[in-house]
């Protein structure tokens, strides 16, 4: 030891709460894309505290303990919901004066791009081996591209928004499952 002093991390995981921000934001987006409700602001409200917050914060605290890949896919999806939440607020003017809309166009290649990043750290959580962050990663995937689809006119909206209710809906019970396996030591699928 010569002097070393080695202090244990007791704190928890923060990955739940990122997933049940994941979770919420995108069930909320995927039943108004569906056309489940037509309250936007429910969904930018999700978005902006659940999506954002609630993954940014848990991608700050899984840096700290030293999860490259945590820290980064929640840091960079929770600034993806805020980011996406001043594009549909900035056009009312909610922050100074009213911007553009965004075209459809830049928002198919904003999407697309998002995609292509969301599929490389797929490939990630091959390695790392869980099914649950497998799955809920595919279908993040698969929303990006949808919505990609959807603004560059060659899917309807109802399609992207059934995609990423899934993924809202899978990243919910693998938070769940995350809970649960840490508190109760209740062993559920993930």
């Amino acid at each position: 030891m010569d002097g070393e002093v080695i202090i244990k991390d007791r704190t928890a995981s923060p990955a739940a709460t990122g997933f049940y921000g994941l979770g919420f934001a995108a069930t909320f987006a995927g039943l108004l894309n569906m056309g489940m409700f037509s309250d936007a602001l429910v969904v930018i409200a999700m978005a902006i505290f659940l999506g954002g917050f609630s993954e940014l914060i848990a991608g700050w605290q899984l840096w700290k303990k030293g999860d490259t890949f945590g820290g980064t896919a929640f840091t960079i999806f929770g600034l993806w919901w805020l980011g996406f939440s001043y594009i549909n607020l900035a056009p009312a003017g909610l922050w100074g004066a009213p911007l553009e809309a965004a075209s459809a166009t830049s928002m198919g290649f904003f999407t697309l791009i998002w995609g292509i990043i969301a599929t490389l750290l797929t490939i990630v959580t091959l390695k790392i081996g869980v099914k649950g962050i497998i799955l809920v990663f595919i279908l993040l995937d698969l929303t990006f591209f949808s919505l990609a689809a959807v603004f560059f006119g060659v899917l309807p909206l109802v399609v992207a928004g059934a995609i990423t209710l899934l993924v809202g809906l899978a990243a919910l019970y693998l938070a769940t499952a995350l809970v649960m396996d840490e508190v109760g030591k209740i062993k559920i699928w993930y």
